[in-house]
């Protein structure tokens, strides 16, 4: 008889609690992860009332969440035996495979090329929601890095999105200005080493975005928000400047501009996704920055902020919980 567990399953568009078949072993290039905990991010809410993407991993049993972190217990052929009772933070749609368990579960099977392997003694809590947060900006840095900017513009500094971003160009001393919204974030970021810091409501915003933008030459806009913020920033940014759009928490604000603009300047705006960059789509790059990634884990700038703590049964009250700082909901498996 099947060994069951339990997990948080999408059925006919409701979430419900359910007894699933255990994962018992590790298939090659995989890991059997005993799950500790997973922190619910946006792309999780917003992939349950959208279709998953096409060619996008999919969990057997759709049970849903796609980060998490916890023990690995066993390790399938062709893994680096180093990940053998490792703890592990993971992203599940790095790596396409047909038999990946989700992370809202009591054990998980994902690709060792989805996981990066924390710092000893770490608490797996503290990166429970981290791996997309970090896999983001590093394939970002690489291909802005490749692409011959020589700065970045970060117009959501204090997301989690954006702070592992910030501590990513400290670790490769690339010039980066943090867009923050408010003094409170200025002093998180100055707290965590950031140099160049502009908050939304300065009253000279406008003059300190253009001088240090044209100082750094800093070409490169990761954009995290949309919506405001770009309409705010569009004419102050160098010439020649790529705005890569990642984000969209700010679409309530449309965002306009004149084409005369965009013409002059000679900015382009393009859709960014770590899953389209060469970091992602090149096993070789995938395994490569893996392991650049678990040697920088021991920086704060790479915990995810946990906010509330819920029980698997709890996971509706997960999902309207709003944390304030970049908190998170995160499910609890012990």
């Amino acid at each position: 008889m099947d060994e069951l567990m339990k997990a948080i399953v999408l059925s006919d568009d409701i979430l419900t609690i359910q007894n699933v078949t255990r994962p018992t072993t590790a298939e090659p290039g995989h890991l059997l992860v005993k799950m500790n905990s997973s922190a619910i991010n946006s792309g999780d809410k917003f992939f349950l009332k959208h279709p998953t993407p096409p060619g996008a991993p999919k969990s057997l049993y759709d049970i849903k969440g796609v980060s998490g972190a916890g023990m690995v217990l066993q390790i399938g052929e062709g893994v680096p035996e180093e990940y053998l009772n490792k703890n592990v933070t993971f992203y599940r749609q790095l790596k396409f495979s047909e038999s990946v368990v989700g992370s809202w579960s009591e054990y998980a099977h994902v690709p060792f090329l989805d996981c990066a392997i924390l710092p000893e003694g770490a608490d797996p809590e503290d990166y429970s929601g981290s791996m997309v947060n970090i896999i983001t900006p590093f394939a970002f840095l690489k291909q802005i890095i490749g692409e011959g900017h020589k700065g970045i513009i970060s117009t959501a500094g204090n997301s989690a999105t954006g702070i592992a971003l910030l501590g990513f160009c400290i670790s490769h001393n690339f010039p980066l200005i943090s867009i923050g919204r408010t003094d409170e974030g200025r002093k998180e970021l100055e707290s965590l080493g950031a140099k160049n810091i502009i908050v939304q409501s300065d009253p000279d915003f406008s003059e300190q975005l253009t001088d240090i933008a044209q100082t750094l030459n800093a070409t490169a806009i990761f954009d995290g928000v949309g919506g405001d913020i770009l309409n705010k920033i569009l004419t102050l940014i160098p010439r020649s400047s790529v705005i890569y759009s990642y984000g969209y928490i700010g679409d309530a604000v449309p965002f306009a501009f004149h084409t005369s603009t965009l013409a002059l300047k000679n900015i382009i705006i393009r859709p960014f996704s770590n899953l389209s960059t060469e970091t992602v789509k090149n096993p070789e790059n995938l395994a490569k920055a893996l392991k650049e990634i678990t040697k920088l884990l021991h920086m704060p700038h790479f915990k995810t902020k946990t906010g509330k703590r819920f029980r698997l049964e709890e996971i509706n009250d997960a999902l309207t919980y709003a944390g304030g700082n970049g908190k998170k909901a995160v499910l609890y498996h012990k």
